[in-house]
């Protein structure tokens, strides 16, 4: 039987280079190759005027801290690389564009589809379906390529706020989306956000990530819920967004006899005004910086652990959440962002306003006040919906609903 082929361009994948690139597209590609398809992957960095890593050099460590970002000399940057990862064959194609938050020129595009085409005949692979995520370039190089390939189908994911389409292409906004047959969303509203502004008459579905199977325990440990002082957990970049003072706040208002603790694993650019808040609010016992730690070290932090809490904004979806569910974690997440529709507020978690102080302290009150029966039946809720959100189960659903639609 003949192997399905799937072409996947995207603007982040895991490279060599990067301590920073997100794995999400990674991840469905690993299980789709487990699942018997033939891929190719196109990873899209963007290359810029060499004078903008003149400055970056001088300026390299505010840059890494401010942007998360890796520095990458230009020279590295500005030609092709070809790399395994993990099984997955990556190619890393240089894209210039002039300045960075802007479209690519059309003539650009157009060179890109054509060195996709040649490559493509080269290895004698014609794609069944080419699946992009995120807009740009992968918006209008799509539309590009089905001049050449008519007959393939098409999807595109989006993990930014639809708005950026219409600021990006202008009025070939409507024609790009035209040429793409279906239209994924990292969240419901995302997707409710794309109908608003550009109305129903496309193809669309809803694309969440996984989590691997083993990252699901079998069942709520037994001990968690049962010490008198409740324990926190708190994961992720040490940015704005990510609303790190909110929590700190509201935790300090809700338990002023400071019977918890909390747990705050990341790095980044708030460190150390952290530092000195939880200073302030004499939290030195009870909050501490863990500093960035692997992945499934995170694990075996969840599984000891009563609730964690993320109340970031914007947040596409947030796989960290699903891994705290998967460990039986109370989880509290952010109304309105990604997690909203997977966490039912009061069923298997709780939702938050992102950045609400009072809402968070009466949620951590409630919390405290739950009986231990009540606690176990969430934890229990949130274990299951996790179950349902593995790696494998979620790449399965991807193309499912592309070929339902």
């Amino acid at each position: 039987m003949k192997k399905k082929k799937i072409l996947i361009l995207t603007s982040e994948y895991p490279d060599p280079n990067s301590t920073y690139e997100t794995q999400v597209v990674h991840y469905y590609a690993k299980e789709w190759i487990q699942m018997g398809f033939e891929l190719r992957v196109i990873h899209y960095r963007s290359v810029f005027p060499s004078i903008f890593y003149f400055f970056a050099r001088i300026l390299r460590r505010s840059v890494e801290k401010i942007f998360q970002t890796d520095f990458i000399p230009y020279t590295k940057l500005n030609s092709r690389v070809e790399y395994n990862f993990e099984g997955v064959n990556v190619i890393r194609q240089p894209i210039f564009k002039i300045f960075p938050h802007v479209r690519f020129f059309r003539r650009t595009i157009k060179k890109q589809a054509r060195l996709v085409h040649a490559d493509n005949n080269a290895f004698g692979f014609i794609p069944d379906i080419i699946i992009g995520h995120f807009v740009n370039p992968q918006l209008p190089l799509i539309a590009e390529l089905k001049s050449y390939y008519p007959n393939v189908k098409s999807s595109l994911v989006f993990h930014e706020n639809p708005i950026v389409i219409s600021r990006l292409f202008g009025n070939q906004t409507s024609l790009y989306l035209e040429k793409i047959d279906y239209l994924g969303f990292r969240f419901a509203e995302m997707k409710n956000a794309f109908v608003s502004i550009f109305g129903k008459n496309y193809k669309l579905f809803i694309c969440p990530s996984g989590i691997p199977d083993q990252y699901i325990l079998p069942r709520v440990p037994t001990e968690k819920f049962k010490n008198e002082k409740i324990s926190f957990c708190f994961t992720g970049m040490l940015i704005p967004l990510k609303n790190i003072d909110i929590i700190l706040e509201a935790i300090n208002l809700a338990f002023p006899n400071k019977k918890f603790y909390l747990k705050i694993y990341g790095k980044g650019m708030l460190r150390q005004q952290l530092e000195k808040r939880i200073k302030e609010l004499k939290l030195e016992d009870c909050v501490s910086l863990e500093g960035k730690v692997p992945r499934d070290e995170i694990q075996s932090a969840l599984a000891n652990i009563d609730v964690f809490v993320m109340v970031s904004k914007p947040e596409a979806f947030g796989l960290v959440y699903v891994e705290a569910m998967g460990k039986g974690c109370i989880t509290i997440g952010t109304k309105g962002q990604g997690i909203d529709g997977v966490i039912k507020n009061n069923e298997n978690g709780f939702l938050c306003e992102a950045r609400n102080i009072e809402e968070l302290k009466s949620l951590f009150e409630h919390i405290r006040s739950m009986r231990y029966e009540d606690k176990i039946f969430m934890a229990k809720n949130a274990l299951e919906t996790a179950s349902g959100l593995t790696d494998r189960k979620v790449a399965i659903s991807y193309l499912e609903k592309i070929e339902a639609l």
